[in-house]
């Protein structure tokens, strides 16, 4: 065995002995694009863990690059497959361009594949043909994107189920093992191409930084590891701060920006990424400038909102910060029959109808006059421009909103007793100034608003 290539197999058994890569592994998922990287992996898997592990071939075919050069690698797959005498899939997707581009798209796609796939065969790991280029070209791309320390960590050897087995070796040690080898693969033209972002920094970016510093794989990762320690230290830090400042109610988490600002700017920010990732699962798609932009949010005037991506939205809700994901406008129209209970999701309306005017009212509850109605009743949510009756005149429903400080995120979701003429009663909060109870009325209409538990 040549030398070299003995070097290479340690390296990738040492790398899969410090992170625990393989333990109790019975069968792995080979992410597989026929390239140099992926069939190396293949390879050196094969010849150090062959008889104890199951292989099985993943390509994720996202029909973004002419058929040719698809077809190519397809009959790799099928080759390395009949080769090593493993199983293999061959999925075709499809990729729609989104805001974050094609690539982001595509590599989403590939990674709920590659799950997929996964749990259905019943393999307990994915490998990945990531090398320590990789690793380099993401930081400097995450560099330029402002992704923070998060970002800077660039590509972890291991996040579970996810394994790199090769994130010690350079490209070039991968290509002199395949050619030493004599492995076929084939060559993504695409990866010329200085369109790409990630093409731009490998062909030209990265060989002018080693010309300055012919040691910066080595830097690079020295750097991720400085980061690595001191952000999973300002995690745990968050993680203590996020129960004491952070509270859930539905899909709506609330940061109190009094206890917020209290905390270092680096460890409230922090937060800020600790309830995205609780309401996405994923901080990916997020970028540093993101976590600022809503942590600006508590220097501006209550009502004040932002779109983040992946559909989510946060807002200054007096003294709180409100992050949830964006709804369409929410709308409910409830005719009321009076004597027959309205029931609802989260609430009861009850009606009934008494002869004497003197009748008290329970809590949640409101007297009318049913002769000054204009029936039907019905409940509503808020439109636009909606106004009640007051003692002085018209009050705009908007103001009345304000003076309760009532959240903004509830506002729509506030269910109003209307009649033909307007805002008859809005419960817990206001009632229109007519259809008062009087001397004259001869029947009077008791309406009960009892949230459900």
């Amino acid at each position: 065995m040549n030398r070299d290539v003995r070097k290479i197999l340690q390296t990738v058994q040492r790398t899969v002995q410090t992170y625990s890569m393989l333990e109790q592994v019975r069968k792995l998922l080979i992410g597989f694009s026929a390239g140099p990287d992926s069939v190396c992996l293949l390879d050196v898997l094969h010849r150090l863990y062959g008889k104890s592990i199951a292989l099985h071939l993943l390509y994720v075919d996202h029909g973004l690059r002419p058929k040719k050069y698809i077809a190519r690698e397809v009959r790799l797959v099928k080759q390395c497959a009949q080769k090593y005498d493993i199983g293999y899939d061959i999925v075709p997707v499809l990729i729609k361009k989104t805001k974050t581009g094609w690539e982001a798209a595509a590599r989403e796609k590939r990674y709920a594949v590659l799950l997929q796939t996964m749990n259905r065969i019943s393999a307990q790991r994915i490998a990945l043909g990531h090398n320590s280029d990789d690793v380099v070209e993401t930081f400097l791309l995450n560099l330029l994107r402002g992704s923070g320390p998060r970002g800077m960590r660039s590509i972890p050897a291991m996040r579970i189920p996810f394994v790199r087995p090769l994130i010690e070796l350079k490209k070039d040690d991968i290509v002199e093992y395949v050619t030493q080898c004599k492995l076929p693969y084939s060559i993504d033209e695409t990866n010329r191409v200085l369109g790409y972002r990630r093409n731009l920094i490998r062909h030209r970016i990265v060989p002018e930084l080693l010309k300055i510093n012919p040691d910066l794989h080595e830097t690079v990762k020295r750097e991720i590891r400085i980061i690595g320690r001191d952000d999973a230290y300002l995690e745990e830090r968050a993680a203590i701060a996020y129960k004491r400042a952070a509270r859930q109610r539905d899909d709506y988490i609330f940061l109190d920006i009094k206890k917020l600002v209290r905390y270092n700017p680096a460890l409230s920010v922090r937060l800020v990424m600790n309830v995205i990732k609780e309401l996405r699962g994923t901080l990916d798609g997020y970028e540093s400038k993101h976590f600022q932009a809503v942590f600006g949010l508590i220097n501006k005037e209550s009502g004040k909102r932002i779109n983040l991506p992946k559909g989510l939205y946060a807002q200054r809700e007096y003294g709180t910060l409100v992050l949830s994901r964006v709804r369409h406008r929410y709308k409910k129209y409830i005719p009321v029959v009076i004597g027959k209970d309205v029931v609802a999701p989260g609430f009861i309306l009850k009606t009934r109808l008494l002869t004497s005017r003197t009748a008290r009212t329970k809590k949640d509850e409101e007297k009318f006059d049913l002769a000054r109605i204009k029936a039907p009743l019905f409940l509503r949510t808020r439109r636009q421009g909606d106004y009640i009756q007051t003692k002085i005149g018209r009050k705009k429903m908007k103001k009345i909103f304000h003076e309760h400080k009532i959240p903004i995120h509830e506002r729509d979701r506030l269910l109003m007793l209307c009649d033909q003429d307007g805002i008859l009663w809005v419960p817990n909060y206001v009632r229109a100034a007519r259809a008062f109870v009087s001397k004259t009325t001869r029947k009077t209409l008791v309406v009960h608003f009892e949230r459900a538990h």
